[in-house]
Order: structure tokens, then sequence, then C-alpha cells
């Protein structure tokens, strides 16, 4: 994740070796990459967490941790150091994300666990546990993803059941009641730059999209994107090769996942 002004990059290192299919549930430190020197040192030393997002003025960073008994609890360290590291009080819940105001929303979870994820609600709360409140009327199964809110604080992105009690599916949930717009069963949106950032689930691929003024969601079809064709249509859709992409102020910087495995080859004599 960039910093707003794109100097710094902010991503997670865990030293342990991390589980393959669930890499989001191995905590790590959050690393900040200063662009321009090379130099790469943790917002808190030690600290190990699942998630993490920063401010829209790229002053603070908040990050879910667990307690001594498991649960998930955020916690906010200013990126300039300036201040010790503090907890969020009253609030148990993870995967948070700011508003435009400093406001957080998190996801807590509150239901057991299903084949498409566990049952959740997104809250929001202010940064000294005050205002604590629902914010999406929907569950919500997966709230981790990158930039999932949009630049007018009234969108976000999540992963849960369609109305009826459908399948789950990538949907842009509204902060002011209204319908949920499903991006498809693998479709996923991230906002950035003037536009947005689509993807499939799954795919070595994403299309930067740019949005109009005012404009916070491109064309959706009716039930959503299923293939990467679909969302290369769109009006001005810019291709952008790798994993996990995030894109900075401008979508011609970016930063993207690759990553490799080694194993050894062991040689065992057979008598």
């Amino acid at each position: 994740m960039f910093t707003p002004d794109g100097s710094k990059l902010l991503y997670r290192m865990v030293k342990e070796q991390p589980s393959e299919y669930a890499y989001y549930r191995d905590p790590g430190e959050v690393m900040v990459a200063d662009l321009k020197s090379g130099r790469v040192e943790p917002v808190v030393h030690g600290f190990r967490v699942l998630n993490f997002d920063i401010s829209r003025d790229g002053r603070q960073v908040v990050m879910e941790a667990p307690d001594g008994a498991g649960r998930s609890r955020l916690w906010l360290a200013p990126l300039d150091r300036s201040a010790p590291l503090r907890q969020v009080p009253n609030v148990e819940g993870g995967q948070p994300h700011f508003l435009p105001d400093d406001e957080i929303l998190f996801r807590h979870n509150e239901g057991t666990s299903t084949a498409d994820g566990s049952l959740g609600f997104i809250y929001r709360v202010r940064p000294d546990g005050s205002g604590l409140r629902k914010a999406v009327a929907q569950p919500v199964n997966q709230f981790n993803f990158s930039s999932p809110v949009s630049p007018d604080g009234r969108w976000v992105f999540g992963w849960g059941p369609l109305e009826g009690h459908g399948p789950a599916a990538g949907q842009a949930y509204s902060l002011d009641g209204k319908t949920p717009i499903s991006l498809g069963g693998l479709g996923q949106i991230a906002w950035a730059a003037g536009g947005a950032l689509l993807s499939i689930t799954g795919s070595t691929r994403a299309f930067f999209v740019p949005l109009a003024p005012g404009q916070m969601l491109p064309p959706v079809p009716a039930g959503g994107f299923h293939a990467d064709e679909e969302i290369a249509r769109l009006p001005g859709a810019r291709r952008i090769e790798g994993r996990l992409v995030t894109v900075g102020p401008s979508p011609e910087i970016y930063a993207f996942y690759r990553g490799n495995t080694q194993r050894n080859l062991y040689r065992i004599p057979i008598p």
C-alpha cells in the first residue's frame, strides 16, 4: 500500500513459514520502504499484525493484531513514530480501513464459519473508540482487501452473500443504505489515482479504469464481471500485469506481489 504522496510503500513481512493458501492469517511486521532512499524499517518494531491501512493524510496506520485470548483488536501508530502505539478502546474486530474523516471501518465476526467464510458485519468507530455503530446492514464475509473504500467514503468493497442468501460474491456496499452492487463471484474493485482498479480473483493481471469527477463506480454489467475480457472492454481500461496489484498516486506507479517456492529434494535409499 502506497502513502498518498507515493513516496513510501507499506507492506507486511512474515518471517515464519507462511500458510500456502491462507497467508493473510499469518501475522507479520508492517514495513515502510522509502522509495527514494531505499531505506526499509518497521512501523513498530516487533509488533506483528494481520491487516493494516493508512489514513488519507498519510500520517497514521491502523493495524489488526490479536490479543492474548486470540481476539482481534485495533491499534493506531503514527507513521513518523512521534507517539507510541495505542489501542482503539472498546473494539473487537479486524480488517480495518480508514474513511476520509479518519473514522475506522472494521469487520466484527458474528457467526459460525461456512464454505464462503464466516458471518460478520462492518462497523465504524472513531479513533478514540467513540461513535461505534454498524456501517453496512448486509453481512460481509471478507473485508481484508487493498483500498476498498471509495474516495468519497460512501462505497466499500467486500465479499459476502448476495441478497436472498445467495452465494458469496464481490460487492460494492453503500454506507448510505443503497442496494449493494454485485461485481460477480470473482470480481474485485479498489480505488486509487482518480480511477478504479478492477480484477478477477486469482488472475495475474488487473485493469485500471479512469472515472469521471464525482463518479465512484465504473459501469458494471448485470451479475458482475466473470472474465478479464469483460473488464478490458470498459472505456479507457488499462491492463497491469501482476498479482495483488496496488496503485500509487498515478496509474503509472504501482506495486504487485511476486512469489516463488523453494523446496528441497531428498534421496532415500531403497533396501
